[in-house]
């Protein structure tokens, strides 16, 4: 988006300038009314094409590194991701690689590290309620597993709102269980944890999630004793 603002910017000053030409070369209004307008808006639609591919080939490496999660693999999928922040530009993009790297970090266990990054982005805009969400989700669930259970419980409550429209979804409706899971745990209710848990397991299949809630269980049965 910082790309199109620039081009606008540009454009005005090349109008300004092109504007003195105009009248020093006592060419019709009218004809160069018309052509500016044309170069105008083809620098602009070039420049919005420009920014859709670049952010779109950075989706498909992205997608390509996310099946390394899938697989396990996610020292390798940290690496990956760390090489793409090195060139991608853009706030925007950088934010979203940047959470990603946090999933990362999470998916090795590394809360700690992941709750870092997503803290430096508490500031952030984000460009989509996905995103939001996404970055939300995450830090709730890495201050759940670092014991910071206030800070946990205070976004979960805040969050609510901006999970809603995802707790169905097929990407991210398991992870959002997770949080339920984890929420009812940090407020003592072990029962509506193990059915929360057993709904958990009856709706969501992957091998990431079986594994996290197995590790829930395990969470459960020790906070139980």
């Amino acid at each position: 988006m910082k790309h199109i603002f620039k081009v606008l910017a540009l454009g005005i000053c090349l109008g300004l300038l092109l504007a003195v030409v105009r009248r020093l070369l006592h060419i019709d209004a009218t004809l160069f009314m018309r052509g500016y307008w044309i170069i105008a808006l083809s620098a602009i639609g070039v420049a919005v094409l420009i920014n859709v591919l670049y952010n779109l080939s950075y989706q498909q490496k992205m997608r390509k590194a996310a099946a390394l999660l899938e697989d396990g693999c996610a020292e390798e999928y940290i690496a990956k991701t760390e090489a793409l922040l090195q060139t991608a530009r853009g706030r925007g993009l950088r934010n979203i690689l940047k959470i990603n790297l946090a999933a990362g970090h999470m998916e090795a266990k590394q809360f700690a590290a992941a709750a870092h990054i997503l803290e430096e982005l508490s500031h952030e805009r984000f460009s989509t309620g996905a995103v939001k969400m996404c970055y939300c989700l995450n830090l709730c669930i890495c201050y759940f597993y670092t014991a910071q259970y206030d800070r946990a419980k205070e976004l979960y409550q805040t969050s609510r709102q901006v999970f809603a429209p995802f707790r169905k979804n097929k990407t991210y409706g398991g992870n959002i269980a997770e949080a339920d899971i984890l929420a009812a745990i940090m407020n003592g209710q072990y029962s509506q944890a193990e059915t929360l848990l057993a709904a958990a397991r009856a709706s969501w299949d992957s091998p990431r999630l079986l594994d996290a809630f197995d590790n829930i269980e395990r969470l459960l049965a020790d906070k139980r004793q």
